[in-house]
């Protein structure tokens, strides 16, 4: 199995008709075929040390971290093997939690590409709907209080006036390499919430009653004062932070003239190939390789040149 982008190796059949089976999963959660997924507020279990692991321990041995949690999701199977996420948040200390020895709570986004990535893919997978259940336990019509359902995969109403059925959400967001209208060049800004001076592609999210390629000029016009066509997909990347996924684009421009009108980014300019990759030997300029869709971009357009 080959990946491209960090977060994409999820291997997992999300096994759809098993939520429904309430029978099912109650039977199969305490069982050896069984692995489950601790999140505590957004953060996933893992093994310290210089390749830090991910951590899934096995319900024989999860039944007082089942106990403490305020929500459980069936996330699928892998190889005949049951996989449920659960929630830990509700407790201020995790480390008064029966956690495995030399295992701690981590931010995946801080861990960056070291773990598996199969691994990270359910981890992602699992802290997306946690951080949607935290944060959806109340009816968005009536206020009610929710429950979950369909093994955590919808939240229900309680109000049986209202009884809404509320499902997660993703929020899509275009990220894009914008070249320059002789093509030898291409576009890159350094966002004012980047650390240092990591240079990237354009980026932002998509809005109510938009095309994809609406966004992405209206995204690259806002931030750089640019004008775009030939708007074109090449990729998608997960990007649970915390539920998004990131649509990957090439536009060409057909204007030059730089200015961040909505000042979103501090500084943007038109970079030619070997300007960039003298920037890729230079830490914190670019975004890490073998990570990012935008790096990706960026590395893609490289090669063509």
């Amino acid at each position: 199995m080959t990946f491209r982008f960090y977060f994409d190796g999820i291997k997992i059949d999300r096994a759809a008709h098993l939520r429904r089976d309430s029978d099912w999963s109650g039977a199969h959660a305490g069982t050896s075929e069984t692995r489950i997924v601790p999140i505590w507020r957004d953060q996933s279990l893992v093994m310290a040390g210089a390749q830090p692991q991910a951590v899934f321990v096995d319900a024989g041995n999860a039944q007082a971290l089942c106990d403490a949690a305020s929500c459980t999701v069936f996330l699928g199977l892998d190889n005949g093997v049951a996989y449920y996420a659960i929630d830990l948040s509700n407790h201020e200390d995790p480390t008064q939690l029966p956690l495995p020895a030399g295992s701690m709570f981590e931010d995946l986004r801080k861990l960056a590409s070291n773990l598996d990535q199969v691994e990270a893919g359910k981890l992602a997978y699992g802290r997306a709907l946690a951080f949607w259940h935290r944060t959806h336990q109340f009816c968005g019509v009536c206020g009610s209080a929710t429950k979950p359902g369909k093994g955590g995969h919808e939240r229900v109403c309680l109000n049986e006036a209202c009884g809404k059925h509320h499902f997660p959400r993703t929020d899509p967001a275009v990220i894009m390499l914008v070249t320059h209208p002789d093509g030898d060049k291409c576009l890159l800004g350094r966002n004012k919430r980047f650390q240092g001076l990591r240079f990237s592609t354009l980026a932002g999210f998509v809005e109510p009653g938009e095309t994809l390629e609406q966004a992405v000029r209206r995204e690259v016009y806002e931030e750089s004062g640019i004008v775009t066509i030939d708007e074109t997909y090449q990729a998608s990347q997960p990007w649970p932070f915390p539920a998004s996924i990131m649509l990957g684009f090439r536009a060409r421009a057909v204007t030059t003239e730089i200015d961040c009108i909505d000042e979103e980014l501090v500084e943007a300019k038109w970079c030619t190939r070997d300007e960039v990759r003298a920037m890729s030997n230079t830490d914190n300029v670019l975004p890490p390789p073998a990570y990012s869709i935008s790096r990706w971009l960026i590395d893609s357009w490289l090669n063509e040149g």
